[in-house]
């Protein structure tokens, strides 16, 4: 019975030995694995709401080009029925005059001496005149200027002319967004007082 106690002990003595013993050397690095495969592309999110439009731009005005008033070399008494004077315009060109606008416009001393400003082609039946507008580009002889034609009406002398100062406005077609009308906006149909606030245009 003693053998065995002594025995066991000795047992228990070894193992404790061994398990108290120092590591061994760490052993080679083992390859890799293979990649896993790829999970399932998650869903796409909700588009946002569409901004709100934003205003319309203002019309361009920078190449808008514009005279001051000048006179004609009309005489004070005109005894032929028609007559035409002219003034030099360097801005008119083909392009302009096929997609933009050239507006002239006469100016005159009512009875109350109030300026008054009409739009020319122009009439008027009590004075016996009828005003005209008309322009040459380039490569034309005499080109780039503006003429303005006086005729009487009844063919009889023209006597002395209503206006006594002219202005002329151009508007390149770049500006226009449908020819001789942009929109809704017909500028031949504007007055003159329009057409000056619509382009910032100095009196």
């Amino acid at each position: 019975m003693n053998n065995f106690k002594y025995f066991s002990l000795l047992t228990l003595f070894a193992l404790l030995f061994l398990g108290c013993s120092k590591d061994g050397a760490m052993g080679l690095k083992g390859e890799q694995g293979e990649q896993g495969i790829p999970g399932p592309a998650g869903l796409d999110g909700e588009d946002g709401e569409q901004g709100l439009q934003g205003e319309q731009g203002e019309i361009g005005t920078a190449n808008v080009i514009y005279s001051e008033w000048f006179t004609l070399q009309f005489p004070d008494d005109i005894e032929a029925n028609n007559y035409v004077s002219s003034i030099d315009a360097p801005a008119l060109t083909a392009e302009v005059v096929e997609n933009g606008v050239v507006l002239a416009y006469g100016r005159y001393f009512s009875n109350s001496d109030i300026g008054v400003i009409e739009q020319i082609p122009f009439i008027s039946f009590s004075i016996n005149q009828h005003y005209s507008l008309n322009y040459t580009t380039p490569p034309a002889s005499n080109s780039g200027r503006v003429f303005i034609k006086i005729n009487s009406i009844d063919g009889g002398p023209i006597g002395s002319p209503l206006f006594f100062e002219y202005r002329y406005i151009i508007i390149p077609g770049e500006i226009l967004t449908g020819g001789k009308s942009s929109g809704t906006i017909n500028y031949l149909k504007m007055s003159y007082k329009e057409i000056l606030i619509l382009f910032n245009i100095p009196e």
